[in-house]
This record gives structure tokens, C-alpha cells and sequence, in this order.
């Protein structure tokens, strides 16, 4: 097996930071229509990916963009 360098490892968990913030706000766009560019900077701007993970959750079961942007001003 390989060893992963620290600097891989951070590489590696950004990318995945990326990804759930992409995979938010593509489902957002899915359930809701356009998403804006307030809800983006905000999901952009969450760098934990344990509160990604439940956001994503949120954005997939949650009524409302009204809704999800009050989780998310919770969450911070």
C-alpha cells in the first residue's frame, strides 16, 4: 500500500470538502430551481465536512430554500 503524504491527505479531505458542497447545492437546484448566490457563499464558505454531510441530508428531505438557509444559519 502507498504511503499518503500529509499534504496528499489535505489535498484529498479539500477535495472532498468541494465535493459535498458542490453535491449540496446540486440538490438544492434539483428539488428547488436556481439556488442563490447568498445559499452558494454560504455552503462555500463551510469547511467542516461532518456539518457538510448533515447539510446535504437537510437539503435532500428539507421544504424549503427558506428552510435550509435558517439550517444553515444554525449550523454556523
Amino acid at each position: 500500500m502507498r504511503y499518503v503524504t500529509s499534504i496528499e491527505q489535505m489535498g484529498i479531505e479539500q477535495g472532498n470538502i468541494q465535493q459535498g458542497q458542490t453535491y449540496i447545492i446540486e440538490v438544492l437546484e434539483v428539488r428547488f430551481g436556481e439556488v442563490s448566490e447568498t445559499i452558494s457563499q454560504q455552503i462555500y464558505a463551510i469547511q467542516d465536512p461532518a456539518m457538510l454531510k448533515t447539510l446535504l441530508r437537510q437539503a435532500i428531505t428539507i421544504e424549503s430554500l427558506t428552510e435550509f438557509q435558517q439550517a444553515i444559519a444554525q449550523s454556523t
